[in-house]
Formats: structure tokens, C-alpha cells, sequence
């Protein structure tokens, strides 16, 4: 009944979205599981400060939308402001398009339990993170395993150079994992996106390498000309 509700609502919006947001070329609308009362923001990193672009009241678990004019796939966030002084605030970062984005969350798990639907990046940007994510994890093992090793008195330097190994060599594997993703999906806003989120440790000459296969429109995007700008400075560092 739920969806029911969502369907027709989301109908609703595209027939009167013209008179009420003239220009906005985005609209972003889901629920929030046991979210009684609360103000949901939609925010833009503009230069380094969250804006907000346009709110909505909570009042009772009903479906919430909101819209925004954007000139290119970004990153943007929906951000709660919770009255139950119980719980942290929070922030769903998703990747926004010219198109309807649903988001389907709750209020005990906000960010971790967001299903994000509707934009070709974000959809990308959820496949990436699965992986990476499991990456991030062992590598952190990993590290944490070298902190207690550096702490014990009886150590031997073969087991040293085993976890410095076996570190170089997964940390190899994550950026390499990186850089394939956004090689294999060069036409995409995601690709520049991930590799200066996380490839940031790549070889420039790598980094530049991936860069090149984009195409223009990608180059010339927010984040393209982000990529260019630290490519160009990582080069000058070497």
C-alpha cells in the first residue's frame, strides 16, 4: 500500500513540478521509517560549505519530496535533523541526476539502511562501495595487526616484513581495484569522482592514464577538472 502511495505521489509531482519549481530538473522523494517528526534537508557542497537547497517538514511517516536544479551529475546529501535528542543526527550522501530519485531510509539506521534508486551513477557508486568497502576493511586489519606488532617487545623481523608485505601488496590491490572501476566506467561522472576519493594514492602517471580514456564531457565535468587539477599537482610533487 506503501508503494501504492509512492507511485501516485511521485505522479503528482512530475504534473505539477513545472508550476511549483520552475527549472528544477531533479526531484528526490522516499520515506523514513519510524520518523515521527523531523526536517529533512537537501544539501550542495558549494566550494568546501553544505547549502541547503530545499527542505521539507516531517510530520508523521508520510512520503517526503523535494526538488533542486542541477547542471551536471553531483554529489548531494539528504540530511535529517532529528527532534529525539536520543539519536544522532545524519547524512545520506547520493549521487544526483536530472531525473526522480527515491530514497527509502529509516530513523534507527539513516545512512547505513538508505536504498537509493533512480540515478545511473548512484547505481555505479552502490556497486563500487560494496567492493571497496570489504577492501577498506581488511586493510584497516591489516594496519591495526602492524600497530599491535609495533607494540610488542618480542618481534621477530621476519614477521615485520611479512605484514609490511602483506600491507604494500593489499593496498596495491584497493587502488588497483580503483582505478579498473573507473577505466571500465570512464563515461561516467563516478569514474573521476572515485579515483579522488579513493585513488588519491595511485601513481599520477596512472591517475593520468585513467583520466585520458575519459571522454570530454567527463574531463570537463566537476569532478574531471578536479581529477586534472590534482593530477597535474601530484606530477609537480614527484
Amino acid at each position: 500500500m506503501k508503494n501504492l502511495f509512492i507511485a501516485i505521489l511521485t505522479l503528482f509531482i512530475l504534473s505539477s513540478c513545472n508550476d511549483n519549481n520552475d527549472g528544477d530538473n531533479m526531484i528526490v522523494n522516499g520515506t523514513v521509517d519510524g520518523l515521527k517528526i523531523g526536517t529533512l534537508y537537501l544539501q550542495q557542497l558549494q566550494d568546501t560549505i553544505l547549502v541547503n537547497i530545499d527542505s521539507v517538514i516531517v510530520d508523521g511517516e508520510q512520503p517526503f519530496q523535494m526538488s533542486a536544479s542541477i547542471d551536471e551529475p553531483q554529489l548531494m546529501y539528504l540530511y535529517l535533523d532529528k527532534k529525539d535528542k536520543n539519536v544522532y543526527d545524519d547524512r545520506i550522501a547520493f549521487f544526483a541526476e536530472d531525473t526522480i530519485i527515491t530514497i527509502n531510509t529509516s530513523l534507527e539506521s539513516f545512512e547505513n539502511e538508505a536504498i537509493i534508486n533512480g540515478s545511473t551513477n548512484q547505481k555505479l557508486f552502490n556497486e563500487f562501495n560494496a567492493v571497496n568497502k570489504q577492501l577498506s576493511a581488511r586493510y584497516t586489519e591489516l594496519f591495526k595487526r602492524s600497530l599491535i606488532l609495533s607494540k610488542t617487545e618480542v618481534r621477530s623481523q621476519d614477521s615485520i616484513d611479512k605484514l609490511s608485505n602483506d600491507i604494500n601488496k593489499h593496498l596495491k590491490r584497493k587502488v588497483g581495484y580503483v582505478l579498473n572501476f573507473a577505466m571500465l566506467h570512464n563515461d561516467k561522472e563516478v569514474a573521476p569522482f572515485v579515483l579522488m576519493k579513493e585513488g588519491f594514492e595511485a601513481n599520477p602517471v596512472f591517475l593520468d592514464s585513467a583520466y585520458n580514456m575519459m571522454p570530454k564531457k567527463i574531463q570537463s565535468s566537476r569532478y574531471g577538472k578536479q581529477l586534472s587539477g590534482f593530477i597535474i599537482e601530484s606530477k609537480g610533487n614527484l
